[in-house]
């Protein structure tokens, strides 16, 4: 039996390599927006606050600390989502998303630092794998 030679492992590891980029994958899913953030565990907002729903989600803004809170409210599957948009001046213009992907009847928060002053817009939406499958009405918010 022959032994093969370190040029044939070699040109074996690079075709192999070169195999394993080749192959096309699934596009990665994102979620709406420059930001992506994960709740943190909540008992829910208290105290001055605004909520938006839409079918499985409630989405809140607390304007005192800059708090997006959102529900799951529906035992679907589908993680709840605030969508949000600071509409700022061009330099402080920001958006992204707030996941609960805690489960249904379970309340997170995300604590973000808008700039005073601003129109902040939330909605509820729901997606599955970090793909949309729908989002309910804007609402409109000043900081």
């Amino acid at each position: 039996m022959r032994k093969p030679s370190g040029k044939m492992l070699a040109l074996a590891a690079a075709a192999g390599v070169a195999a394993t980029l080749l192959v096309p994958t699934a596009a990665q899913a994102a979620y709406w927006g420059s930001e992506t953030n994960y709740v943190a565990i909540s008992s829910g907002p208290t105290g001055d606050y605004s909520c938006v729903s839409h079918t499985g989600v409630t989405a809140c803004f607390k304007p005192l600390g800059d708090l997006l809170y959102v529900r799951d409210i529906r035992a679907d599957g589908y993680a709840a989502v605030v969508e949000w948009t600071a509409d700022a001046p061009v330099d402080s213009y920001r958006d992204g998303s707030c996941v609960n992907n805690l489960g249904s009847g379970n309340w997170g928060v995300c604590d973000k630092d808008f700039v005073e002053g601003v129109t902040i817009v939330i909605n509820g939406a729901r997606y599955t794998g970090g793909n949309l499958v729908d989002r309910g009405h804007d609402l409109y918010l000043t900081t």
